[in-house]
């Protein structure tokens, strides 16, 4: 048995889709974008920890109730525009593939809290348009409450 979950990261909406053995078998869309959640709390440049705050409690109350629905598996496939900011913003090669474990992550969002108390953006080489925030906020938060060890994201 083998099963991908990929989360297609939009701008506005993003979609999870589980596939098991070649057959899907949860597909969802959520009310979840890098926009949208850019927009509704990310109001500084770079957001400040409170506007960070904001953002993990809205994408915790999107995401958490998947855990029950999605079948397990250790990787999260990451694709999208989301996925092309991130990829961008960590200067991966055009049409490269890009793995981090869950430390990996924490590593980058902890490099992004620095940077939103007031460390200087360009000692972290982090972007700081909100919507590249959301995007690790959805990522961390999707490896942490689904319980996923590893991502990897396509440009």
């Amino acid at each position: 048995m083998t099963v991908q979950t990929t989360l297609q990261l939009g701008a506005e909406t993003s979609t999870v889709l589980c596939v098991e053995d070649g057959h899907i078998v949860l597909q969802q869309e959520l009310q979840l974008g890098t926009a949208s959640l850019a927009r509704q709390w990310m109001r500084h440049t770079p957001p400040t920890p409170l506007d960070i705050e904001h953002a993990i409690e809205q994408t915790e109350d999107v995401v958490m109730p998947l855990a029950a629905k999605l079948m397990r598996a250790d990787q999260l496939q990451l694709r999208g525009p989301g996925a092309a900011l991130i990829l961008q913003a960590v200067g991966a090669e055009a049409d490269a593939v890009v793995r981090w474990n869950l430390d990996e992550v924490e590593d980058i969002f902890n490099r992004i809290a620095m940077v939103s108390q007031g460390r200087p953006s360009g000692q972290e080489a982090l972007p700081t348009e909100p919507e590249f925030y959301a995007a690790m906020v959805i990522v961390r938060e999707c490896l942490h409450h689904l319980r996923f060890t590893e991502v990897f994201a396509l440009s």
